[in-house]
């Protein structure tokens, strides 16, 4: 019986494969690794410390009162202009009624004033008059009381009639003076009692208005705190009103990873809400001025012996797509993921003008401002004397006595 050959151990030729196979891959994902890094990761800069902010318009009452109804609630759309809240009207609406009362009365004591006028002038002329006929009288008895065409006593109440008319002509005089100070150069309708009294009407107007708020923004409400029936303050928050029309991202990255950004870059930005599958294109807005740290209650002081420095973070302001934000609306607070292309570089690192910054406002107070314009020009003429209409809006222009 004869032996079998030996075979050849083939395991350490199929080790030296594996491993050289090993070696061609890991080759390979580098260097896969390296042309991903060179074209791709290291122009951008990822985060997720990221979230949705936007501006909360805190409802607050000008003036305080009962609550005495409330139109909407938590979660609910209001729109501009929309009541929101009612106070009690009652001591709001007894002032405007004693604020038209006395605008009424303070045109008529006007009227007076210039009717005043008047009656000095004429009474001016009546005390010529009598001043003349006195001194009359005096001259015809001074060329008689010598040869006794009249008696000594006669002559001497002339005298005393003269000096009387003479003061008292010199007295009515100072009289039109000060009641044509109080009129000179202005209408009734311009006088300054009138337009304070009708400022008086405005406010008293405006109270009442302020009576009950409107929402001065669309949006969402949040936060109520008031019931009806409960006493408010003035200034003291009721509830607020989130726009979701006016929202956008801080992305808080790292003071080691701004040295490439700029304003104007593209951010890719995912929400936890809608998942990757979502995506917004956001655009850098503005860097801010500060680190997050310096704006907390506690600012940090690094003068003790034993600091440690900390990596910074910086909220990056990223402006959104209202489109994309119409189609996903986004909550305040969300977290979200931020990922900005840092490949163009031409952006500036500060803004050089204030172009393109957003602009909020609102026009439900004019309505407030304008007050009850109406009403003041219906009280006015229902009060007005008919017989110095021809004062009513054109000013009295009238000389003094020359001194």
């Amino acid at each position: 019986m004869t032996a079998a050959p030996s075979t050849p151990d083939m395991r350490p030729k199929k080790r030296k494969k594996a491993a050289l196979a090993f070696l061609v891959i890991c080759i390979a994902l580098a260097a896969i690794f390296f042309f991903v890094w060179l074209f791709f990761l290291r122009y951008i800069e990822y985060t997720d410390d990221a979230y949705v902010e936007g501006n909360q318009v805190y409802i607050t009452p000008l003036r305080p009162g009962f609550v005495t109804a409330i139109h909407s609630d938590d979660t609910y759309l209001v729109k501009k202009g929309q009541l929101l809240i009612d106070l009690d009207k009652t001591d709001a609406e007894i002032a405007l009624s004693q604020s038209k009362e006395n605008l009424a009365r303070v045109v008529r004591d006007v009227c007076q004033m210039f009717h005043q006028v008047f009656a000095y002038r004429a009474e001016i002329e009546m005390r010529k008059a009598e001043y003349i006929k006195t001194a009359q009288d005096y001259e015809h008895r001074k060329d008689v009381i010598s040869q006794g065409g009249v008696s000594l006593e006669d002559f001497e109440h002339s005298i005393a009639y003269l000096s009387a008319s003479y003061y008292a002509l010199q007295m009515t005089e100072i009289l039109y003076e000060k009641a044509l100070s109080l009129v000179q150069g202005t209408s009734i309708k311009s006088h300054p009692y009138v337009l304070e009294a009708a400022d008086r009407v405005r406010e008293a107007w405006v109270q009442l208005y302020r009576c009950q708020i409107y929402s001065p923004v669309e949006g969402l409400v949040a936060q109520r705190k008031i019931q009806v029936g409960m006493w408010v303050d003035s200034g003291k928050t009721l509830m607020s009103v989130i726009p979701l029309d006016q929202i956008w991202v801080n992305a808080n990255y790292k003071e080691t990873q701004l040295k490439k950004m700029r304003i104007g870059q593209k951010v890719r930005i995912t929400s936890d809400l809608y998942g990757s599958d979502t995506v917004f294109h956001g655009t850098i807005a503005g860097l801010p001025g500060a680190a997050g740290n310096a704006f907390s209650l506690l600012p940090p002081q690094n003068l003790s012996g034993n600091w440690i420095k900390i990596v910074q973070r910086v909220p990056v302001r990223v402006s959104l797509d209202p489109q994309e934000l119409e189609r996903h609306p986004l909550r305040i607070g969300l977290s979200m993921e931020a990922i900005v292309d840092v490949r163009d570089v031409q952006g500036p690192l500060v803004p050089t003008t204030n172009e393109g910054s957003p602009t909020y406002e609102t026009p439900i107070y004019e309505e407030e401002e304008r007050g009850d314009e109406k009403a003041i020009v219906r009280i006015v003429e229902e009060n007005l004397d008919p017989s110095l209409s021809d004062f009513a809006d054109a000013p009295i222009i009238i000389e003094g006595k020359e001194r």
